[in-house]
């Protein structure tokens, strides 16, 4: 655990990017993020009261997520364009399990005016990285909606692999929705 705490301190940058722990990031630029692509990351996400948008709230929220990066349960991070304080997006992997299992879950969202130009590819290719050399782990699996056509191509692109479908797997908008099970496995680790 002290390698992962050391390496939460680092700055981790990707060509065109800053990822940033929650702890580095400004709450006002979180609920501006939010705020702009409430409408559009709606069919995707949880029913969100206005509450949710609230400084108070997401404070908490960044707080909640640095204890968890601390504890290396989970691994969030912030986008933003290397230069700029504007957050376009967020990546995270949750519910990291180690031990035998040595998985988690893989999840992200993007600025609807920041689509198309490559910048989630770009930071999920370095979250997988830290996922597979940070965090030894054995296994991310990305679970998505069959109608989110942009997410799909994006882990298909990255390597991920479909396993299967959980009818009903998450409550998304208010409803219950089925979700396509995609997987990535960290090869290296199945020869040691």
């Amino acid at each position: 655990m002290d390698a992962t705490i050391s390496f939460l301190s680092e700055r981790i940058t990707t060509e065109r990017l800053v990822l940033e722990q929650p702890s580095g990031i400004d709450v006002h630029a979180v609920q501006a993020f939010f705020m702009e692509n409430r409408v559009f990351h709606a069919p995707w996400e949880p029913l969100r009261d206005d509450d949710f948008y609230e400084l108070e709230h997401l404070r908490s929220m960044l707080i909640r997520q640095d204890i968890e990066n601390l504890n290396g349960t989970a691994l969030y991070l912030y986008l933003k364009r290397t230069g700029e304080d504007e957050v376009i997006g967020s990546v995270a992997l949750s519910n990291i399990i180690y031990g035998a299992f040595r998985s988690c879950f893989l999840g992200y969202r993007i600025a609807r005016s920041q689509t198309s130009h490559g910048y989630m590819t770009e930071a999920v290719e370095q979250v997988i990285h830290i996922a597979f050399e940070r965090y030894r782990l054995h296994r991310i699996e990305a679970n998505i909606m069959p109608g989110n056509h942009a997410s799909v191509r994006l882990v298909e692109k990255l390597g991920f692999v479909e396993e299967g479908y959980s009818s009903r797997y998450l409550k998304v908008a208010g409803v219950w929705e089925g979700h396509c099970h995609f997987v990535l496995l960290n090869d290296a680790l199945e020869h040691l």
